[in-house]
């Protein structure tokens, strides 16, 4: 795993916003791209990039999902931006795509989509990890809307269930709680954090919770409305 490294939208769609001006259909690589050796993982850049800028942008990425056989939804292609350490949502830069496959080790869609597969498993068997957290991390401040601290209430929904493992405790209850709580508008990113914290120290039952502990008010108001 790597070493550590913004409009709020479910993650079906952080990858899929369009340009006025459409980018070139992602097809074979132009001839120069194939000439002998070149750089196979930048010929594969030029397949995906768009047509008039010198990066991949949402049709390059909807192709490379569709060329890996992945859902835009899937978890794996935010985790292939965080090995990317991408910068802004919908796009990857030359160097972010260079640096990104070199560690994946990947030149080609059948490759990549088998080391996320590998990446996946381990972040997922292991929440607790530096890499796991660092992911999380990631995840708030890439799906969040530019300019803002806060992650809007419904993209918090639609992220968790993603980013956490299906049966990970307390994500169930949270989310039935925001649902039920028009108040709470945003979460902060000490707040998310937290919730993850809190995930891995706090019983399911909140047996071991503490009132007067250094949580943030919105896990306490959380607690109290799992207990009526």
């Amino acid at each position: 795993l790597r070493s550590p490294p913004p409009s709020a939208m479910p993650l079906k769609d952080l990858f899929s916003r369009k340009k006025d001006k459409p980018a070139a259909a992602a097809g074979a690589p132009p001839a120069a791209s194939r000439s002998a050796g070149a750089d196979p993982i930048m010929a594969l850049f030029e397949t995906y990039k768009e047509s008039d800028e010198d990066r991949i942008g949402p049709e390059g990425i909807m192709q490379l999902c569709s060329d890996m056989n992945v859902d835009p939804s899937d978890v794996k292609v935010l985790i292939m931006a965080w090995q990317f350490n991408a910068e802004q949502q919908g796009y990857f830069t030359k160097s972010e795509w260079k640096k990104g496959l070199t560690m994946l080790r990947a030149d080609s869609p059948p490759v990549m989509l088998a080391r996320l597969d590998v990446l996946d498993k381990q972040l997922r068997d292991s929440t607790k990890s530096a890499a796991f957290k660092d992911f999380f991390r990631f995840s708030f401040r890439f799906s969040r809307s530019p300019g803002q601290k806060a992650l809007e209430i419904d993209t918090v929904k639609a992220l968790l269930p993603i980013v956490l493992p299906p049966t990970h405790p307390h994500v169930t209850k949270l989310i039935a709680f925001l649902e039920a709580s028009p108040s709470v508008r945003g979460f902060t990113e000490d707040q998310w954090n937290s919730f993850l914290i809190f995930t891995h120290e706090i019983a399911e039952d909140f047996s071991n919770f503490d009132p007067e502990g250094a949580w943030p008010s919105v896990l306490d108001d959380f607690v109290t409305f799992c207990k009526q």
